[in-house]
């Protein structure tokens, strides 16, 4: 392998490089589909599993077969507007509701630290150091996932030198890469020392009795005790921590996962008064969606809320039971006279690549004058270089159903001009403010 591929494989995750293999596999070998497709065999393979698969995962085998295919230099089909008109029409029929683990509550969170500690105190007592090793690896693993709000894939990423404890106030943790670092450029994250509970000292514990100076903070450790040098695999994690759940005692594990560690914090932090700006900076969202996503109001809370506002509520008078017309302003309509919400337009930032089908292909330099005429001067459209690969467009945002629907159409509508001249298109569509991606 020449330094060219080595840089391009490294610039690919390994998860999506595996996944997207697992999806064409799919494709070809359960389905009997022929590469490459067209986008009449594409929709009936989404078809056919509309009802068996999530809406997520039909969207991820297209993004593997869009991909493919692109790789491959042939025209992208997933991106014709019978894939976009089919989706839409997928979620209609088969919306569900989304099913999410359950989040991992504080006082859970105790229950499991007191069956831990008990059984590191009876293990020492025993000499079973096996038990001592591991029992205070998960304590360490399940303190610091909770209160970082760490992925699983992120938790077994860390790696001890990039790890520093300052005494008395926390830690900070590097990490290289995680799924929100989408140009990974790396990032530090603190974490800060707790009268109980602590991650900070429950990890010195871990790191010390371990003796690890250097590589993956936590490893895998057999039934002898023996740690290995290389990292947890990330899919480990969950029945690790429904293991430690069902032995301390906590009912229905099955409904945990990961994810739970993550949407516990988020519900401790917002029940303890962080707003959610607080909350999605220290977590490391920048998507209010997805921030959104693992944010539950539960149903004491919510009644709490109601029976506030019903208590607030006061008997009115009956001189005052009247009903009175407001005064229009001079010279408006008293129609007019009600707050009218003002959609502020989404700050959309566009970069395409176009290049021709083949040698014989003319009209590069028309078919990118026809984009920009007819897709992306309708939206504002404010050029940013020179080479005219980047552009600004305003658009509309009354709702994000509404903003996604009009960046499809507009995606699906620069794949027609660009086919129509015999021109390979790739573009991206990134809203800054939220650091949403389409393509």
């Amino acid at each position: 392998m020449d330094r060219v591929d080595q840089y391009l494989k490294a610039a690919e995750r390994k998860n999506t490089l595996l996944s997207y293999a697992s999806a064409i596999r799919h494709f070809e070998e359960e389905w009997k589909g022929l590469l490459p497709a067209s986008s009449d065999a594409i929709a009936r393979y989404l078809a056919d599993y509309a009802s068996t698969l999530s809406g997520n995962t039909l969207r991820h085998r297209l993004a593997a077969l869009s991909r493919w295919h692109i790789d491959q230099g042939f025209i992208d089909p997933t991106k014709s507007s019978t894939i976009r008109q089919l989706l839409k029409g997928i979620r209609t029929v088969h919306n569900v509701a989304e099913n999410r683990a359950r989040p991992l509550e504080l006082d859970v969170l105790e229950q499991v630290d007191r069956w831990l500690a008990n059984g590191i105190a009876k293990s020492k007592s025993d000499g079973d150091s096996a038990a001592v090793l591991r029992l205070t690896r998960d304590r360490s693993l399940i303190l610091l996932g909770f209160w970082r709000g760490f992925r699983s894939d992120e938790l077994v990423r860390l790696h001890v030198e990039n790890v520093q404890i300052v005494p008395t106030e926390g830690m900070t943790c590097y990490l290289d890469r995680s799924k929100g670092d989408r140009q990974t450029l790396g990032k530090t994250y603190t974490c800060p020392s707790l009268s109980r509970l602590c991650p900070v000292t429950a990890f010195a514990q871990w790191v010390a009795l371990a003796k690890l100076d250097r590589g993956p903070v936590y490893r895998g450790i057999d039934r002898w005790g023996h740690l290995s040098d290389e990292a947890m695999h990330p899919n480990s994690l969950i029945p690790l921590l429904r293991n430690m759940l069902s032995m301390a005692g906590v009912p229905e594990v099955n409904e945990y996962s990961s994810h739970s560690l993550r949407r516990g914090f988020a519900g401790w932090a917002r029940a303890s008064g962080w707003d959610i700006k607080e909350l999605m900076e220290y977590v490391g969202w920048k998507d209010i969606k997805s921030a959104m996503r693992y944010l539950d109001t539960s149903h004491g809370d919510l009644q709490a809320r109601f029976e506030k506002g019903l208590g607030e509520v006061r008997p009115v008078s009956p001189a005052l039971n009247t009903v009175t017309t407001p005064k229009p302003n001079a010279g408006v309509e008293p129609s007019d006279t009600a707050a009218q919400s003002v959609v502020e337009p989404s700050l959309l930032r566009v970069t395409i690549s176009l290049s021709r089908f083949s040698q014989g292909s003319q009209g590069l330099k028309r078919c990118h004058r026809l984009i920009e005429k007819t897709c992306l001067e309708r939206y504002s459209m404010r050029r940013l270089d020179d080479m005219g690969q980047m552009y600004e467009l305003r658009m509309d945002c009354p709702s994000r159903e509404f903003l996604e629907d009009s960046i499809y159409a507009l995606l699906d509508d620069m794949v027609q001009v660009a086919e129509a001249n015999q021109c390979l298109l790739e573009v991206t569509v990134h809203e800054p403010a939220t650091d949403s991606y389409w393509d």
